[in-house]
């Protein structure tokens, strides 16, 4: 095991999301050393511990009273979030927990709240708030150099059926729903980071295929608190990538997308804002990751605070909740 006097970090869960995280780990110059991992398939354990130079285990709770951490990095599957966390806040261990923070308000009410008894640093892992692109975007429109606000839409593309997926994204107990827990909650951290306001009304509506157990399909009109209204599309089914977001201002817009980074649009003029950088993910994880070990070394708060994530599985189970009601529904408001 490699000794750091940096955040000594255990990754419980040894997926891709994992690996993004330990190699976010080697670009923090010090800040955090991932020492242990944990999964419940040894092999994965043992292959993600030997990149990192770490310790395998496959019982989080016996990676924990092995001792020799100040951290857990949670990557799981949704409904196992509340456990996992809630047996590291007893424990004294910092959370950083992957999105969405959980499947039901409930479960990350008591999240939060037991977090925040034990006096630990707990940060969820929206990371697209760390995307450089994104965030050069949202300071753009910050700035009122195009004026306020007046619409916004988000559109994303993923396959649902891509025999690559962990079969548990499509198991309605495990993951808590589909596409809008899992992308869509991407979709509505974008919006309220872009818009500068929070969503507080959705009327939204999704499909599933015949066959299916967990929705592909969903699309969303929102409200903000600013009165600024939005759109969601999100849809799993046979379309080609997409990952784009278009804002429109009182005096031009702007678009953001994946491939092509943010360009303005005014008076018939585009200018390109930030252009796309290469390896963009891999830079968000290792800002996400610095952000984490700055706020726990500080016991202080992170970027992306339990309470923020709150307000996205909020606006996800919204959208939930005006598909089976067919009428616009009321988003919870804070704790």
């Amino acid at each position: 095991m490699t000794t750091t006097t940096g955040l000594r970090l255990g990754v419980i869960g040894a997926g891709t999301i994992a690996e993004f995280h330990v190699a976010a780990a080697r670009r923090t110059g010090g800040q955090a050393q991932v020492v242990a991992v944990c999964d419940v398939r040894a092999e994965a354990a043992e292959k993600l511990a030997a990149e990192a130079g770490a310790l395998a285990f496959t019982d989080h709770r016996a990676m924990i009273d092995a001792g020799g951490l100040d951290a857990v990095v949670i990557t799981v599957p949704h409904a196992l979030h509340t456990p996992i966390t809630l047996d590291a806040a007893a424990a004294g261990l910092h959370v950083l927990l992957e999105k969405p923070i959980a499947t039901t308000r409930e479960d990350a009410v008591r999240m939060i709240e037991a977090c925040r008894a034990a006096g630990v640093v707990f940060a969820v892992g929206h990371v697209l708030r760390f995307v450089p692109t994104l965030r050069a975007a949202a300071s753009y429109l910050a700035s009122g150099e195009l004026g306020r606000v007046v619409v916004a839409s988000e559109r994303r593309t993923a396959d649902y059926a891509d025999p690559a997926r962990p079969r548990w994204f499509l198991d309605p107990g495990m993951a808590g729903g589909g596409i809008v827990l899992n992308v869509g909650t991407h979709s509505i951290d974008k919006l309220q980071m872009l818009v500068g306001s929070p969503i507080v009304e959705v009327t939204g509506h999704t499909a599933a295929p015949a066959d299916g157990s967990v929705e592909t399909e969903a699309v969303a009109l929102a409200r903000h608190a600013d009165g600024t209204r939005s759109t969601m599309s999100v849809t799993g089914t046979g379309l080609p990538f997409t990952d784009e977001a278009e804002v429109v201002c009182g005096e031009g817009a702007i678009r953001i997308s994946r491939g092509e980074g943010v360009w303005s649009f005014r008076r018939g003029v585009a200018t390109q804002v930030a252009a796309p950088e290469p390896g963009e993910m891999a830079t968000a994880f290792a800002a996400q990751l610095a952000d984490f070990a700055r706020a726990c070394a500080e016991n202080g708060t992170p970027e992306v605070t339990p309470e923020y994530a709150l307000s996205v599985l909020d606006v996800a189970l919204a959208v939930y909740e005006s598909s089976r009601q067919g009428s616009s529904i009321t988003v919870k408001g804070q704790l």
